[in-house]
């Protein structure tokens, strides 16, 4: 239901901002029209790539019944980890894909290069900090959002190490999305499809070895899934690599996203110590007792561990954080950030 009021909305957005009227199409037009032909030829192999990812997941799921507790605990963090990677993607990836598609039309591949490296870098910029704060804050964040009745504090410490392993993931996650979109504006989603499911073989192994062999337990089958979303996300980009003439995906991509670990290692402590202080000086707050306390010092300990990963590289004038200030101001310059 959410997903057809959803597309109902957005097809009356795009009526109202274009004026056009709507239109019905025969049926006998999927089997003449060649653009119908097209589109469809693409959304198949999407479909199909979309639905793959919810098997890993359940392949995750199956396992997990190898471990006591471990299929909800591994539902709560994959729901805990996911929702602000969904947001970003939206927000991101959405928007770049007719940039994309535009570029591919015109045979502009300096163009397409460009701007899938601006995406990627701003992917990064984006959600380093996000998932270094999620990984700090896991346990309170557990805590706020679950622990009540009979999910007492065990259950929050499982649910938070899940969640870590889960969140450490994330930035390669927003890429492969962006990749995805890269590769539908070229109209070879069939790689997709075929990496998808070349992640499903390869995560249904790594589940194996971790119950079985390596005896990991239910982290073990989230670090699977972190590694398999890794994997998948470089997979694609060497891809791209040898589709995109001049593109050097370790020097260009690797690279950045190594300088900024040193970022996020500060941020991380950041967050930890104000978490730390906040939570101690709140509790002793008596109007905010109870989960009041808690829900401001994650609010504020977020804020401000977020803020440091940003600060240095904003006021350090360091020739490596050239491409991260540049790419910084892109985001805030909103303009700038439509027309690349």
């Amino acid at each position: 239901m959410g997903s057809l009021l959803q597309l109902i909305t957005q097809q009356a957005l795009i009526q109202h901002k274009t004026g056009q009227k709507s239109y019905s199409i025969s049926w006998k037009d999927f089997f003449k029209n060649k653009h119908v032909h097209e589109l469809f030829f693409l959304m198949i192999p999407a479909i199909l790539s979309s639905g793959l990812l919810q098997i890993t997941s359940l392949t995750d799921l199956y396992f997990s019944s190898f471990v006591p507790g471990a299929a909800a605990a591994l539902t709560y963090a994959h729901l805990l980890a996911m929702a602000p990677m969904g947001i970003l993607s939206s927000i991101i990836v959405l928007p770049v894909v007719p940039i994309f598609a535009r570029h591919v039309e015109r045979c502009s591949w300096v163009s397409l290069k460009e701007s899938l490296l601006k995406i990627i870098l701003l992917s990064m910029v984006v959600s380093l900090p996000i998932t270094c704060a999620i990984c700090v804050l896991a346990r309170p964040l557990a805590n706020l959002v679950f622990q009540r009745f009979a999910f007492d504090s065990a259950a929050s410490a499982f649910v938070s190490s899940l969640l870590v392993c889960y969140s450490i993931s994330s930035p390669f996650w927003i890429m492969r999305e962006v990749f995805a979109a890269v590769f539908y504006s070229l109209g070879e989603g069939n790689w997709l499809f075929l990496i998808n499911l070349t992640a499903i073989f390869l995560n249904g192994i790594l589940d194996w070895l971790s119950i079985n062999v390596l005896h990991f337990g239910a982290q073990g089958l989230a670090l699977s899934t972190s590694c398999i979303t890794s994997l998948s996300s470089l997979a694609l980009l060497f891809l791209l690599s040898k589709k995109i003439c001049g593109m050097e995906y370790i020097k260009e991509v690797i690279n950045p996203l190594l300088r900024l670990l040193p970022y996020c290692i500060f941020s991380g402590f950041i967050t930890m110590i104000s978490y730390k202080l906040l939570h101690l000086f709140l509790s002793s707050i008596l109007i905010l007792r109870f989960r009041l306390a808690e829900l401001f010092s994650i609010l504020f300990a977020g804020f401000l561990g977020i803020s440091a990963f940003y600060l240095p590289l904003l006021l350090l004038p360091l020739p490596e954080t050239k491409f991260v200030n540049d790419t910084l101001n892109t985001l805030i310059n909103r303009k700038q950030f439509i027309r690349f």
